[in-house]
């Protein structure tokens, strides 16, 4: 057996597997109800977000605002790696938030299923004809552009259908009035022909004429309120020989909260800031606070170094201040995490120390979560209680509704003392 074929027995192996871990988790979530008093070794007492006194001012001032009816929609961008790509964590988080300030549609989604990798378990994609995914940790194909939704994916075939069904969340219609398309354009790209009615019998089509390639952002308005889309590739001209998709956002006519996930399995900053269309897309996104949670993937090798990865957090956080200067950041630290399912990490508690520090020097929040979930090695009584996976990094379901919560609770708290301190 040559080595091309045993490399890609193991990614298909891997692929496999993390499909798997994450399809139990969604099972075991849905079965069981968990609260996060029930638990000793979890220090729920300094479950609080940190921040100085202009921190989140914006992101409050705009909240009021919301709450007033003096604007429509706030924008939240959530930024992680693997916790986030299957959603469930960011999944409880978007509902609970939604509840309390209304349903602006479900954000930001990608095709996860039809470039090759786990997906959220709330919506489903499907696709005919040859396409090709790549992920921001993957050097290969290098030929497909990143987003950012840390993906990229690329039809190359002139009668390319790709269809996208989404589910409700707890108690919220996520039914969607309008799609925005992240895409490439350029001559070489074909069209879009979106069906817009339930019945198939209108469409629009996004035609990509542009001279030079580059992102394009292009909204479908449907005439019927939808719950799936069918989109579909064609050719106009014979010198269309692809298309590139970056993810879309699906939004109703509602005023509330906007919450867009982006996560990418091994995602570290400088995965996302190194993509050739990140920080554009994500400046288009226009977001009020943006969230990153990682640190993860960093901590784990046993390279990892503070300097360097204080660096990267730099690039990232200047950039982001950059495409979105009026933006508020929020960060959260990683959680306890053993290296080869068995060996304690020390690194990471010196990665929440640089967390903290970049925080204070970018005005940014934290939220502390590996200390709240009980520090170093703490992930082994986690895992006593079904609450974390057997490689000791990842939660399951339970474990990952024990850190919604535990944030929610924090965010909760933080926007009521905000909302308050602006009270006349």
């Amino acid at each position: 057996m040559n080595g091309n074929i045993r490399t890609t027995i193991r990614m298909n192996a891997r692929k496999l597997f993390v499909i798997l871990l994450f399809t139990a988790m969604a099972m075991v979530s849905e079965a069981q109800t968990y609260n996060y008093n029930n638990y000793s070794f979890i220090n729920s007492d300094i479950d609080t977000i940190s921040y100085d006194s202009v921190a989140l001012k914006s992101f409050f001032v705009k909240l009021k605002e919301l709450k007033e009816g003096k604007r429509k929609n706030i924008v939240i961008v959530h930024i992680g790696d693997s916790h986030l790509q299957a959603d469930f964590f960011t999944s409880w988080v978007r509902q609970h938030l939604q509840q309390d300030y209304g349903n602006g549609g479900r954000g930001l989604i990608f095709p996860y299923r039809v470039a090759g990798s786990n997906e959220p378990t709330n919506y489903h994609s499907s696709s005919t004809g040859d396409w090709k995914g790549r992920r921001c940790v993957m050097m290969s194909p290098s030929y497909i552009p990143i987003g950012v939704a840390g993906f990229g994916l690329k039809a190359e075939d002139s009668a390319a259908s790709l269809k996208v069904n989404i589910k409700n969340g707890d108690n919220l219609d996520y039914s969607f009035t309008k799609m925005t398309l992240l895409h490439d354009k350029g001559p070489k790209c074909y069209n879009w022909v979106v069906f817009t009615s339930n019945d198939f019998k209108d469409s629009v089509v996004i035609k990509d004429t542009g001279k030079q390639y580059g992102v394009a952002m292009d909204n479908v308005n449907f005439k019927d309120t939808m719950s799936s889309f069918t989109m579909c590739t064609q050719q106009s001209d014979t010198g269309q020989n692809e298309a590139m998709i970056f993810g879309m956002i699906l939004s109703n006519d509602k005023p509330g909260i906007i919450y867009h996930t982006i996560g990418s399995n091994g995602a570290r900053y400088t995965d996302y800031t190194h993509s050739q269309y990140f920080m554009q897309q994500l400046g288009a996104l226009n977001p009020d606070l943006v969230i990153i949670s990682l640190g993860t993937n960093e901590a784990y090798s046993k390279r990892f170094n503070p300097d360097y990865f204080e660096s990267d957090m730099d690039t990232m956080l200047i950039g982001i201040k950059h495409v979105a200067p009026t933006t508020d950041i929020l960060l959260t630290t990683p959680n306890d995490a053993y290296r080869g399912h068995r060996y304690k990490n020390a690194d990471i508690a010196d990665a929440v120390v640089t967390i903290k520090r970049e925080a204070k020097k970018y005005h940014a929040a934290y939220w502390d979560f590996y200390h709240i979930m009980g520090g170093y090695g703490s992930m082994q009584k986690w895992y006593s209680k079904h609450l974390s996976q057997r490689d000791h990094v990842h939660f399951t379901g339970g474990g990952y509704t024990i850190q919604a919560e535990l944030f929610y609770d924090a965010l909760h708290k933080t926007i009521t003392d905000g909302l308050e301190r602006l009270a006349p």
